[in-house]
């Protein structure tokens, strides 16, 4: 029977997926970023309104995959947090700057989650190691899925490579990307996985901003970029004011 993963911005998401019958979902914050960490809140309020398995996304910050101790510190306190509110699973993944998985990194996130279902989410498209060697490395430290479009822009693209991860049977293989726009049915049967992940969203107005001339938005970075505090040029603005 197939599974289907819902990918969620807000615990509103949340309640909406479940109504629809997902039997999974993914929540996140900022999925205009590619999904970041979501609030305790929201996964609070999201736990209280439905049943089903609430894997949380688990990214400090957009712009690839690899993190300062700082920001893996911040994922430390996360996990424990998101899992002692309720998150039935994180979806994570720590890389090198080299592109290569970050195995101490990710043993010591595994450990925190305390016996939660670990999934290795889509850094796993963005590596350049043999895919099928980082299966199992990913089976090894004990993830239980991985998340990918078989390293192409949609999982149709990538479905060779989807159909041969799945029949490696290390771990579970869930498909993702462009997964609303292709023949579900002929995926399904030409790579066997019996799940998805997909996220249905359209956009809705508030119009509670009545001042055209303001905006909070500013320029999302590139995939490969982020945003971090410039400490000289700073400390030279607020020295100018001492």
């Amino acid at each position: 029977m197939l599974k289907i993963e819902v990918c969620c911005g807000s615990a509103d998401d949340v309640s909406r997926a479940a109504l629809a019958g997902a039997d999974r979902v993914e929540l996140n914050s900022a999925l205009f970023a590619g999904g970041l960490t979501p609030s305790l809140g929201s996964l609070i309020q999201a736990r209280k309104m439905v049943k089903i398995p609430i894997i949380c996304m688990l990214r400090p910050r957009a712009g690839g995959f690899c993190y300062s101790e700082v920001e893996f510190q911040t994922m430390l306190t996360d996990i424990r947090a998101l899992a002692n509110a309720g998150a039935d699973g994180f979806a994570l993944g720590c890389l090198t700057q080299d592109g290569e998985l970050d195995r101490a990194r990710c043993q010591g996130l595994i450990a925190t989650a305390g016996g939660k279902e670990v999934v290795f989410h889509r850094a796993f498209d963005c590596m350049q190691t043999h895919a099928v060697e980082t299966l199992h490395d990913l089976a090894e430290l004990g993830f239980k899925r991985v998340l990918t479009s078989g390293r192409k822009p949609t999982a149709q693209e990538g479905r060779d490579l989807i159909r041969d991860l799945h029949a490696v049977s290390l771990i579970e293989v869930l498909p993702g990307s462009g997964i609303r726009r292709i023949d579900l049915v002929e995926f399904l049967t030409y790579t066997g996985c019996d799940q998805v992940h997909l996220t249905y969203h359209d956009l809705e107005k508030d119009l509670s901003i009545r001042n055209p001339e303001i905006s909070f938005a500013g320029c999302t970075p590139p995939d490969d970029s982020f945003s971090v505090i410039n400490i000289a040029g700073l400390s030279h603005f607020i020295n100018q004011f001492r």
